[in-house]
């Protein structure tokens, strides 16, 4: 890749924000018609969105010969963060089996990095396939599309038939998979190609509205038929699937400036500790859902300004020793 494509960057604080705001519903238990049409209609391809971005960056690490030591990190921070949460999790486990799938399927918001790491072996397996075939890409895009159907299927299986366990539709095959190939592909189109093989961002970001009103329709009719509750729809509608690779070209069609900021560091920050300041602010009475937002947003970023804070007065006196003075 020539140069850092800034508006992912930007889309992943975007995103983060979402599912501060969608767990802050969900934990609060307060699902009323907006917060339903707003959580089942926008909310639910946050997820995917942000595994197509990661697709992308799987490529350019790859290629830049570092995927090695990202999936070791990748592995390391989902390790850490299980780890974090475990007073959370732990205590809601029945015996071993279900701690081994918790900690192979993850848990809660954490259940993406779970996903990844089970994504990445069956991305590199179906590229060498390709690599041994000639058909290059072209297994790892058949499998995505097969096994988000599948997962799709079951989904909508479970919720209307009879219920499935979780797992078994959610998880880094059926839904990360799928979303990281597209973005890989993405990826090796705009490094071969330029972005501007990619549709006209005003194309993409009225397609993207025009998908966002239906998915908003979608939920609207559902709630209608079957009420405002969390079981009414699966986790990955139908919809969510191309409004999610919508939203991620959309954003990449953008050319954004360079943020003031570390967001990348402030996005992480929140993803990864929205969910603590959410039962921090529940375990003092706060249940407003814009207090418990505004919490899981404001202070995982002052702790990510902080953290900069301190990583850069760790590094000066080690700058400092190492400068020759005549």
């Amino acid at each position: 890749m020539a140069h850092r494509i800034h508006s992912l960057d930007y889309m992943k604080l975007l995103l983060a924000l979402g599912v501060a705001f969608g767990h802050a519903i969900l934990m609060q238990n307060q699902l009323k018609p907006w917060s339903y049409l707003i959580g089942m209609g926008l909310l639910r391809g946050l997820v995917p969105t942000f595994s197509a971005i990661s697709g992308y960056s799987i490529y350019v690490t790859q290629k830049r010969g570092k995927l090695d030591a990202w999936l070791k990190g990748l592995i390391a921070v989902y390790l850490f963060w299980m780890a974090f949460y475990l007073p959370v999790w732990f205590r809601d486990m029945s015996g071993f089996e279900q701690v081994v799938q918790t900690l192979v399927f993850g848990t809660m918001h954490l259940w993406y990095i779970a996903g990844l790491v089970l994504a990445l072996p069956l991305m590199l397996a179906t590229l060498w396939l390709g690599r041994k075939t000639g058909t290059g890409i072209w297994p790892m895009l058949g499998a995505a599309l097969i096994l988000a159907l599948t997962g799709s299927g079951l989904a909508y299986w479970s919720y209307l038939v009879s219920p499935l366990p979780l797992d078994l539709h959610r998880n880094g095959i059926t839904v990360i998979f799928p979303f990281a190939a597209a973005g890989y592909a993405v990826a090796m189109l705009v490094d071969q190609r330029g972005r501007e093989a990619l549709p006209s961002a005003r194309a993409l970001w009225l397609a993207m509205i025009l998908l966002g009103v239906l998915k908003l329709g979608e939920s609207a009719i559902v709630m209608q038929v079957y009420g405002v509750s969390i079981r009414t729809l699966p986790d990955l509608p139908i919809l969510a699937i191309p409004f999610a690779l919508l939203m991620f070209l959309a954003f990449l069609r953008l050319d954004l400036p360079r943020a003031p900021v570390n967001l990348g560091l402030w996005s992480a920050s929140i993803y990864f500790l929205h969910i603590l300041m959410i039962l921090i602010a529940r375990h003092f009475g706060i249940m407003s859902i814009w207090a418990t937002t505004l919490l899981g947003i404001i202070m995982p970023i002052l702790l990510a300004i902080a953290f900069e804070k301190v990583m850069a007065m760790r590094r000066r006196p080690q700058a400092e020793r190492g400068v020759v003075r005549p």
